[in-house]
């Protein structure tokens, strides 16, 4: 059935049931109206927008939106954008700059007032000062020595200041003590101990070189027992080892007893005023002395900062 036949049915349809009556209606046309509206929809299908024009659009979409520098006009006004950026950071940079170079400034400034007043005081006690002040207290002290008639303590400060000023420095000569037998009696002890007692002021070790202090003592009687008495100290402090030996009358050289630092206690050479401020040093030498006679003992320095000043020595027998 074609159109028109159709249309035949159509328009039996369209009067209804309400109708008594039946007639035919021919159709030889089409209304110009639907024509038109034909042909506005048959132009309008022709460019219609499928699903995959679609997708195809969108696609295009998403790859522009990662690359926005495409767009027309973005390069100038992304270059202008830089320009201005640039020139307001510089202008930026330039102000703090500025600023900063007075915080430097201020700070310098500290710096120098600080350690100019360090280095001033450093140079007012700085070595070269110190040690002239030093030697000029040592000329004073041996003058001091000499005035007393402490030769033996005058020649330790020379010594010393020589040693500070550079000059060379020969060892000091060994002073040999004089022999000065005496009865010893202190508290509690019996008249008929026998002691021997030399004050004579040595001195054990010098820089650069070893110097040895040999005290002599004549023994004209000996008893059952003997002991060696040293007091003895360091320059201006314990730091000094040695060794003590004993000559006996027949040339038998034997060492005593040393000396070290824990066991020197006492004042500085500059400070010193009696022996007795000066803890001692004894050791036995019962199985040496074995007969009446010249017995030698002999100091010699072997280590340590000071050498060995030594005030007083005994040989005492019982």
């Amino acid at each position: 059935m074609d159109w028109k036949g159709a249309l035949v049915v159509g328009a039996v349809l369209l009067l209804g049931a309400g109708y008594a009556r039946a007639e035919v209606i021919t159709i030889d046309k089409e209304p110009v109206q639907l024509i038109e509206l034909r042909k506005g929809y048959e132009a309008e299908l022709k460019t219609a927008a499928t699903p995959e024009d679609i997708a195809a659009v969108q696609a295009e979409y998403e790859q522009a939106k990662k690359n926005p520098a495409k767009v027309e006009g973005y390069a100038q006004k992304s270059a202008a954008l830089e320009a201005a950026k640039k020139k307001e950071v510089e202008a930026i940079n330039a102000k703090y700059l500025k600023e900063q170079e007075k915080v430097d400034a201020a700070a310098g400034k500290t710096i120098a007032e600080k350690y100019e007043k360090k280095l001033a005081e450093l140079k007012n006690r700085g070595v070269a000062k110190t040690s002239g002040s030093y030697q000029a207290k040592l000329e004073k002290l041996e003058k001091e020595l000499i005035g007393k008639n402490d030769l033996a303590g005058a020649l330790v400060v020379q010594h010393e200041r020589r040693k500070m000023s550079g000059a060379p420095v020969a060892a000091p000569v060994a002073p040999v003590a004089a022999t000065v037998p005496a009865p010893v009696v202190p508290g509690g002890k019996s008249k008929d101990n026998q002691g021997y007692v030399s004050s004579v002021r040595g001195l054990a070790g010098s820089e650069g070189n070893i110097a040895n202090n040999v005290y002599t003592f004549s023994l004209d009687r000996i008893g059952g027992q003997a002991k060696l008495v040293f007091y003895g100290y360091g320059n201006r402090s314990g730091n000094s080892y040695g060794r003590v030996y004993l000559i006996t009358p027949d040339g038998n050289r034997t060492e005593v007893t040393r000396w070290r630092p824990e066991l020197l206690k006492g004042p500085k050479v500059s400070e010193f005023k009696t022996y007795t401020e000066v803890q001692p040093i004894s050791a036995d030498i019962s199985s040496q002395i074995k007969q009446p006679g010249q017995y030698r003992v002999e100091f010699q320095y072997t280590d340590g900062d000071d050498p060995l000043n030594i005030y007083r020595v005994e040989i005492q027998t019982l």
